[in-house]
C-alpha cells in the first residue's frame, strides 16, 4: 500500500471521524451573537475592529498632540495606539 493513511481519509468522501481530525467538532464553542461581540475582527493579519471586552479596558485621556496623529492615519487609530503603547513596554519592561 502506497498511500499514507491520512492521504486516503482526506480523499475520501466519508466524514471524518474525531481521531482523524485530532479534535471532537462537537466541543466547539457556540457561535453566538455574544461570541462574535467580543470576537476581534481581522482582515487577513490585519486587526480592523477589536472586539468588545466588558471589564477589561480602561479609559485613558490623553493630549491631542498624542492622538492627533494617531487619528490621521485612518479609523483604526485606537487600535494602533494601543500596538504602540506594548511595543514600547516590551522594548522598556523597567520603565514601567
Amino acid at each position: 500500500m502506497s498511500e499514507s493513511k491520512r492521504a486516503t481519509v482526506a480523499h475520501s468522501h466519508e466524514p471524518l471521524a474525531p481521531d482523524d481530525i485530532g479534535w471532537d467538532p462537537d466541543d466547539a464553542p457556540e457561535l453566538d451573537g455574544e461570541w462574535f461581540e467580543q470576537a476581534d475582527h481581522h482582515i487577513g493579519e490585519r486587526l480592523v475592529r477589536r472586539g468588545k471586552r466588558l471589564g477589561v479596558t480602561e479609559e485613558v485621556i490623553l493630549p491631542r498632540e498624542i492622538t492627533e496623529p494617531f487619528r490621521a492615519g485612518g479609523a483604526d487609530w485606537q487600535i494602533r495606539i494601543e500596538s504602540a503603547l506594548k511595543e514600547w513596554m516590551a522594548e522598556h519592561p523597567g520603565r514601567i
